[in-house]
Order: C-alpha cells, then structure tokens, then sequence
C-alpha cells in the first residue's frame, strides 16, 4: 500500500507546472554557468592557464550564476511542492488516494514524493552540467579561480568535506556534493510541506514562507552566540566555500528537521482521525 500511494502520488506531482517550471528554471541556471564558462575558456590556448573546471560548476564559490541561484534558493527549494497539500485538498484527491491506501500510508508517502521530487530537481540539473563540464574541458586544468597562492589555496580547500576524495576523483567529489545538495533540499522541502498542512495556512501563498523564515530565525543565532563556523545557508551549501563549517553540527540540524517533519505529520494524522 505504502509504494502504492508512492507510485501514485509520485506520478502526479511530477507532471504539476510548479516542479516543471523549478526544474528549467535551476536548469537556466546552471546553463548560464556553462556558458559562461565557454566564453571565458573559448581563447586559451593552454591547459595550465585554465581553471579547474569542478572549481567553476554553478555550486562552487565562484559561480556568479550560483551566486543569483543561492539569493533565490529559499523560494526555489519550496516551490515543487510547498502547494501540494492545498492542491489535493481543493482537488479531492487527498480522498481518492486515501480511500485507496489509507490515511496514514497517504500522509507518510507524501513525505516521501517531496522529498524525491526536490532531490530530483536539486540534482538532475546539476549532474548535467558535471557531464558537460567533463566533455567540454580538459579535467587535467587545475587552475585556482580564487587566485591565491598555492599553500593558501590547499589550506582553504582542506577545510572542504571530503578533501582528499576532491585530490583523487575531482569528478566523483562533485557528484557527491552534488547527492548531499540534493538530500539537503529534499530535507528542506519536507519541513515546509509538514509545516504548511496546518490549519492557518490557508493561503498559498504562505505556503512559500516557513523556509525563510527558518533561516532568518538562524541568523540571528550568529549575532547572539559568538561562533567559530558559518550558519548562512549561503556559504554553507556552496561547495568549495573557503568560511569554516561545522558539519557535525549542520547534521544534527538536518536530522532535527528530519524528525519534526514526521512529527508534525504524525500529529496530522491523529487529527484526521478524529475528524
């Protein structure tokens, strides 16, 4: 029943405008990345005048693309899926799939659907360009885009997740970073869609908020606590980022998040129950 109500609500929610409009807008973006990097690569001649083409995927700290993508990351990350519940709501078919799987496989399955549905908009885009970045340019270029000497460049890159994996597989650390963006996103889009199947949004429109204003509830803790390691969504998903970050840290967050989603759905259906 459970991949049942999966498979079906899956089915649909990849076909809504909102998931396909994301998808080609983060594509947009990282196309305009590519093109970017074409134009600034088209005149050089030689390979160790070229940058490390990893180094300049939209995700990196150099991306002026990433950059633009990053500032509209909070409503993008929600868009897919922050409607959906309202949508099957007004549309009745919160009732068709409940009457075919029950409530509870409904509510958990849902969970599930926008967490796959983000991950794959988060991710599909972003291998692409990895795929092209491969055939297009030469991977042996290891030029710095940051232009610092040498040392400090290896100090800054060894603060990175999985430096070394980065020194020995470039391609292989991209796709990972790339995996973990994606999960994170995901992650991110369920708590939204936990929060908004509340009551008093009744609105879409303020469907889109919950994300924001987590983050700018989190800012505030950097002014507060006097701390060694960046809270900014901004740098910490950027994937060559040079700011210290606290991954342990930003895992329990996640796995904080993680819980309260299924919290807040277990009580929504305590509720429907009784209804």
């Amino acid at each position: 029943m459970f991949i049942n109500s999966v498979r079906m609500q899956l089915s649909g929610i990849l076909r809504k405008k909102t998931v396909i409009v994301t998808f080609f807008v983060v594509l947009a973006f990282v196309m305009i990345n590519f093109y970017t990097n074409m134009i600034n690569n088209r005149d050089i001649q030689y390979i160790s005048q070229m940058h490390d083409p990893i180094k300049l995927l939209t995700l990196s700290d150099w991306s002026v693309s990433g950059y633009f993508l990053m500032q509209f990351f909070p409503i993008l990350v929600v868009f897919p899926t922050a409607c959906t519940y309202l949508t099957d709501k007004e549309t009745k078919v919160k009732i068709y799939i409940e009457s075919k799987t029950g409530k509870e496989y409904y509510w958990y399955a849902k969970l599930v659907v926008v967490f796959i549905t983000t991950f794959l908009v988060f991710t599909v885009p972003f291998f692409i360009e990895i795929v092209l970045e491969g055939i297009c340019f030469d991977l042996r270029s290891a030029g710095d885009p940051s232009c610092f000497q040498y040392i400090q460049t290896i100090e800054n890159e060894n603060r990175n997740l999985l430096f070394q994996l980065f020194i020995n597989h470039k391609v292989l650390y991209a796709c990972v970073m790339t995996f973990f963006f994606g999960i994170v996103s995901g992650i991110l889009a369920m708590f939204n869609f936990a929060i908004v199947t509340f009551s008093f949004f009744r609105f879409k429109i303020f469907t889109f908020f919950p994300i924001y204003v987590l983050f700018y509830l989190i800012s505030f803790l950097e002014k507060i606590l006097n701390l060694d390691y960046t809270i900014n969504y901004f740098f910490i998903l950027r994937i060559f980022n040079i700011k210290e970050k606290n991954y342990i840290v930003y895992a329990i967050f996640l796995a904080v998040l993680l819980i309260v989603s299924f919290f807040l759905v277990r009580i929504k259906i305590k509720r429907d129950d009784l209804i």
